[in-house]
């Protein structure tokens, strides 16, 4: 491919990330890409959607999402819309035969999930998602000394993250705290980053066994009003887990965890070494060997604390001894998208990271019901 032509659905505050990240990357990875062009830029209504294209750069509003779809020159749909959404586009865009990179989770349910892997099938296009957590260099590393086998067997792990932001009772309702519109609360929105993370470094889980609450069960319909909507989500979520490998773990996610800001922490136990990361001290991987020697006074033990920073092969800026931000993960998610489909490769992430994570979540929902330990599908 000579050049790839972007077209983006939906400009919120994500649809605003992307941009930002496909616009760095000619700086970031020179000449490592096609051209990347910013074709179109489809909203709501042509005022925000001439707005967008001017504050973005992109060549051209749309109001119509159709008719972004038949432009020749989108060659990639990026999918920033609200989960409900989702299925209906890229349905629409692989019969258009465009590829798509889409925001997390790939549906609503698993059903829709697997109508969308279907089709891309079908249609010969490629998915890429965004499990941007993937690509923070700390977490890189995780993943070359898990595969390189120096943690040995995995006896456990735990896995959190944790929002604030949804105590006050007088938030009002969105489409996020509508079930048929988000496909779940706490564990769709945070969870899904979590159980992709620990798939992507620890392979698949076996079975789940999940709980969700609800802590304030009524919201105002609008701002200010005393009339009140049902909220049919989760505002937290926690799961036990049984991985393929043996390992044994535990998930929680929550949107009601006072003070926490952006507080994803991983912490994975082996038979010869450990691993812990946490979001909020980005730049480093921490890492204990049980292999070293022992001694009267501890010897060569002890948990180090392992240089990341942002050591991206290939990059060109920031230098590599700069502090990590959220967007380079962004950036690096998506250039890894499109150097896959420039080379006519499948993306990873893909849409079968995006199917499993959406049949983890879904199991994890019906053993909430029931209490049960339940198996998760692969398909």
């Amino acid at each position: 491919m000579e050049r790839i032509g972007i077209g983006l659905l939906g400009y919120g505050s994500i649809g605003k990330i992307h941009t930002l990240s496909y616009r760095q990357l000619p700086l970031l990875y020179p000449g490592k890409l096609p051209e990347t062009v910013l074709e179109g830029i489809c909203t709501s209504n042509p005022r925000t959607a001439e707005r967008a294209a001017k504050d973005g750069g992109f060549r051209r509003g749309f109001t119509d999402t159709a008719e972004l779809l038949e432009q020749d020159c989108v060659d990639v749909v990026d999918c920033c819309l609200p989960n409900f959404l989702h299925r209906q586009v890229l349905l629409q865009a692989f019969a258009a035969g465009k590829h798509v990179y889409c925001e997390k989770p790939l549906a609503v349910n698993a059903e829709e999930a697997r109508q969308i892997t279907a089709a891309a099938e079908k249609h010969g296009v490629h998915v890429g998602m965004t499990f941007n957590f993937r690509f923070i260099p700390a977490l890189m590393r995780a993943k070359e000394l898990i595969d390189e086998g120096l943690l040995g067997e995995v006896y456990s792990f735990r896995a959190e993250y944790f929002h604030t932001g949804y105590q006050n009772p007088d938030r009002p309702m969105s489409w996020r705290m509508r079930k048929e519109l988000s496909g779940g609360g706490a564990l769709v929105d945070l969870g899904s980053h979590v159980i992709d993370l620990t798939r992507h470094l620890l392979g698949e889980f076996a079975s789940v066994r999940g709980m969700v609450h609800t802590y304030i069960d009524q919201r105002p319909t609008n701002q200010g009003s005393e009339d009140k909507q049902p909220v049919t989500v989760d505002d937290a979520a926690w799961l036990e887990v049984r991985l393929q490998s043996g390992g044994i773990g535990t998930i929680e996610v929550s949107r009601f965890a006072t003070g926490a800001l952006d507080d994803l922490n991983i912490e994975i136990y082996g038979q010869k070494a450990a691993l812990m990361f946490r979001l909020m001290d980005a730049n480093w991987l921490y890492w204990f060997d049980a292999t070293r020697p022992g001694g009267p006074m501890g010897g060569q033990r002890g948990w180090t604390r392992l240089e990341t920073v942002q050591h991206y092969p290939g990059s060109t800026l920031p230098p590599p001894r700069s502090i990590l931000g959220w967007t380079r993960t962004h950036a690096e998610n998506q250039y890894v998208f499109l150097k896959a489909i420039s080379e006519g490769l499948a993306p990873q992430p893909g849409v079968l990271d995006g199917l499993r994570c959406q049949l983890i979540m879904d199991a994890a929902y019906r053993s909430a019901e029931s209490g049960s330990w339940l198996d998760v599908p692969q398909e």
